[in-house]
C-alpha cells in the first residue's frame, strides 16, 4: 500500500496483540475510488503486486504460502485472518449474508458477501475481474462483490443490491457503489458470437479496427444504476488492470498457472 502525499503510517495493536502499521484515513489507497474511501466508517483496499499472490484456493488446493502473503497484508490494515471472511469464487451469482461467526472461513461457491456487523472485514480475490463494493453509510450496511462477464451476465449486481434491500430495509438510492481497478474495454477483446451476451448494454459493445471489444466497468455501472444507485453516487476507478501489469495482477497479460490475484477487502470500522 503506497503512502501519498505527507501522510504517514499510524501504529495500531491488532487482534492478535501485534503492532502493525495502518494506512492513515486521509490516505488514498490503491483502489482508485478516493470518494468512497475517505468515508470514515469504511475500510475499503486492493493489494498490488508487490504484495504477492493472494489466490489461497486453486486446482491444487489451498496454498500455504499464499496464506501468508495474505496475513502480511491483512496487517498492513490493522487486521488479522480472524477479522476477514473469504469466498471461494465460482464465476457465478450466489451472494451471501455473513456475520461475525463466519470470520476467518472461505465461503464455497460464492461471489458475493453481505454484512451490517462491524469489524466483519469481507475479502474477495480479482485479477481483471471486478472488486464492486456497495455501501450504506448510514444503515452501516456493506457489500463485496466479484464480478468477472460471466457473474455480469448473470447479473449479479443487481441481484446483490436487491439482496441488501430485502433484507436490511435499506432504500437503493441511499446506497453507494464503488468499481474498482479491473480489466478495461481497451484489453477485453472478444469473438463475434460473445457479443450477444451483453446486447442489452449497447454503449459498452464497441467495434474497433475489426476487432469487437467489452466495457465490463460500463456493465457494471449501468446494473448499479438499474437497481436503483444514483448516477451521482457511483464512483469508478479508472484503472486498467491489463494497462498497468506491472502494478496488479493481469489473468490475460500474465497467463499465470495458477491464476495468481489482488485480494479486495472492505467492512465497516
Amino acid at each position: 500500500m503506497k503512502e501519498y502525499g505527507a501522510a504517514t503510517n499510524l501504529n495500531q495493536i491488532n487482534s492478535e496483540g501485534v503492532s502493525v502499521q495502518v494506512m492513515p484515513l486521509q490516505m488514498e489507497n490503491d483502489l482508485s475510488l478516493p470518494n468512497l474511501t475517505k468515508l470514515p466508517n469504511l475500510l475499503a483496499a486492493i493489494s498490488l503486486r508487490e504484495d504477492r499472490n493472494m489466490k489461497v484456493y486453486n486446482e491444487s488446493g489451498e496454498d500455504e504460502e499464499v496464506l501468508d502473503n495474505r496475513k502480511i497484508f491483512l496487517n498492513k490494515l490493522g487486521l488479522s485472518e480472524k477479522n476477514v471472511v473469504g469466498v471461494r469464487s465460482m464465476h457465478g451469482d450466489n451472494i451471501e449474508i455473513v456475520i461475525n461467526k463466519d470470520c476467518g472461513n472461505f465461503i464455497c461457491d460464492t461471489d458475493g458477501l453481505i454484512t451490517s456487523q462491524r469489524n466483519v472485514y469481507l475479502s474477495i480475490t480479482v485479477a481483471d475481474c471486478l472488486p464492486v463494493i456497495i455501501f450504506d453509510p448510514l444503515k452501516e450496511v456493506i457489500c463485496l462483490v466479484h464480478c468477472g462477464w460471466k457473474g455480469l451476465e448473470k447479473k449479479i449486481i443487481e441481484k446483490a443490491v436487491k439482496k441488501i434491500t430485502d433484507n436490511f430495509n435499506v432504500d437503493s438510492n441511499k446506497l453507494i457503489g464503488g468499481i474498482g481497478p479491473g480489466i478495461g474495454r481497451c484489453h477485453f477483446d472478444v469473438k463475434e458470437d460473445f457479443l450477444p451476451r451483453f446486447k442489452s448494454y449497447p454503449d459498452a459493445i464497441v467495434i474497433k479496427d475489426g476487432k469487437n471489444y467489452i466495457d465490463l466497468k460500463m456493465i457494471a455501472k449501468r446494473q448499479l444504476e438499474i437497481a436503483g444507485i444514483k448516477k451521482g453516487n457511483i464512483e469508478m476507478s479508472p484503472v486498467c488492470t491489463y494497462c498497468q501489469s506491472d502494478k496488479y495482477f493481469s489473468y490475460r497479460k500474465d497467463k499465470s498457472s495458477p491464476v495468481q490475484a489482488m485480494i479486495t477487502v472492505a467492512g465497516i470500522k
